[in-house]
């Protein structure tokens, strides 16, 4: 089952969120600011479209994923880690690896990422 109803931009605020969440506990719309190095407006604006889709909430300063946001946020994540230490054993520099995880976690079919997923883990012999 594969929901691609978001935007690669929403997908980063998502995934921003949640990555700063863990880190710091709590997330504040300056601290996707400074993740993201967006403007404060154009970050307001699309955590609003976010909350307005029921991706997450905001409770006072605090922004708060909601379950249907966790899981879209977690989906990225994964992604995103996975891709970076694939290209990091690969002897990629870790910022670049960073870099290129970002844009491929958003231009990949959920199908294809679970075969590179699943073969990448047959070779380690995770499996």
């Amino acid at each position: 089952m594969e929901e691609r109803h978001l935007t690669e931009s929403e997908e980063d605020y998502l995934e921003s969120v949640l990555m700063i969440t863990k880190e710091k506990g709590v997330c504040h719309s300056v601290d996707i600011v400074n993740h993201l190095q967006h403007r404060k407006s154009s970050v307001s604006v699309a955590l609003s479209k976010l909350e307005e889709k029921g991706y997450l909430r905001k409770e006072g300063r605090d922004i708060i994923l909601s379950d249907t946001g966790m899981k879209a946020a977690m989906h990225v994540y994964e992604r995103h880690l996975f891709f970076k230490n694939a290209l990091m054993e690969l002897g990629i520099d870790e910022n670049q690896a960073e870099e290129e995880a970002c844009a491929i976690e958003h231009d990949i079919s959920d199908d294809t990422f679970r075969r590179i997923q699943a073969r990448v883990q047959e070779l380690r012999g995770e499996q």
